[in-house]
């Protein structure tokens, strides 16, 4: 799956002040809107935000907010329809999770994520309660649209310095092989969507995306790097995260939280720019530490959020890497001539 590359200085000077201002607004929009899920709005407009590179893109921008809101209807939907008969709910997302993982397999594009992620929290919630799972729709659609008034508005006050416009450079890791590769996964997504559920409350159900993304990608090499460093990426904004909890037993101040939650994004904003470690780890830790701070307004108990967070998402992220490692070793083969590749593209 394309992954954006890394933002540079010389295209955009503002780009660590501009996402580190974004978490601040969502949780300032959170509590005016008396959100229940206050984590939602600071962690999915920093992501929206921070996956922009170059100059301001208004298709991507408008787009993906749009989308994604589009997805979780269309997904909610479909469990609202078969929410009665739990065994075809199952195989009609794992026909749903094929589909959209195909469409990654071969065409490189991150879209069928949107697709896999909208429908897991979707099935998820919707097998559990289904007051929930509109509770959940709402507040993620708000924050989705949020996004697309906010993100155009901080492009205008601090704008980047160049004028081009970041074209995403999708193209499918592998030429064959891309039927059985999107059968692994999405037989694995079906199984760890299934673990979630015995485990997750309403309250903790942005832990289930991070360990989703690690299985879109294609080769043991690449499964094992994207594990270790999303690994990383959860202890490191937990750890800033607790952090921060810990500074505001001393001061409680609104503002004071609002003061370290923007120097914290700032500094890993700055380290996606320059950091030793892929962009991506940083952002990744960002979102961690903005979750934890956003679910500490909701919870008594955030040091037991992050440690569930953490346990859920390395072990979660390990064990699919795990699994699709072996399958991808064990049932897609290379083809050696050119008339098994024709017979094995598809396949």
């Amino acid at each position: 799956m394309f992954i954006a590359p890394r933002p540079e200085l010389d295209d955009d000077p503002h780009f660590a002040v501009r996402i580190a201002l974004m978490p601040l607004i969502g949780l300032v929009l959170a509590m005016l809107l008396r959100s229940p899920l206050p984590m939602i709005y600071p962690t999915m407009m920093f992501s929206l935000i921070a996956g922009n590179r170059k100059a301001f893109n208004p298709g991507r921008v408008f787009a993906a907010p749009v989308v994604f809101s589009a997805a979780l209807w269309l997904m909610s939907g479909v469990v609202v329809m078969l929410q009665g008969i739990p065994l075809v709910l199952i195989t009609v997302m794992g026909v749903i999770y094929f589909l959209a993982f195909y469409m990654i397999q071969k065409t490189g594009t991150a879209f069928g994520m949107l697709i896999i992620v909208a429908g897991a929290l979707m099935s998820i919630m919707g097998l559990g309660s289904y007051p929930a799972m509109t509770y959940l729709r709402a507040e993620m659609g708000k924050a989705a649209l949020c996004s697309a008034f906010v993100i155009p508005i901080l492009y205008m006050l601090l704008p980047p310095r160049t004028r081009e416009v970041h074209i995403d450079d999708a193209a499918p890791s592998f030429d064959y092989g891309w039927g059985r590769r999107a059968a692994i996964r999405a037989v694995v997504m079906l199984g760890y969507s299934l673990y979630l559920y015995t485990i997750l409350d309403f309250s903790n159900m942005m832990l289930a995306v991070a360990g989703m993304f690690v299985l879109v990608h294609s080769t043991r090499q690449s499964i094992w790097r994207e594990a270790g460093q999303r690994s990383f990426s959860v202890l490191l904004g937990g750890g800033i995260g607790l952090g921060i909890l810990s500074a505001m037993t001393i001061s409680s101040h609104l503002s004071v939280l609002l003061a370290l939650v923007f120097l914290a994004t700032l500094w890993l904003g700055s380290k996606m720019l320059s950091g030793r470690l892929p962009a991506m780890t940083y952002q990744d830790s960002a979102s961690v530490m903005i979750s934890l701070v956003g679910s500490a307004l909701a919870t008594s108990e955030p040091s037991f959020a992050f440690i569930q967070r953490a346990g859920l998402t390395v072990a979660g992220t390990l064990v699919a890497a795990r699994v699709v490692s072996i399958l991808d070793a064990l049932l897609v083969k290379e083809p050696t001539t050119v008339a098994e590749a024709i017979a094995d593209r598809n396949a």
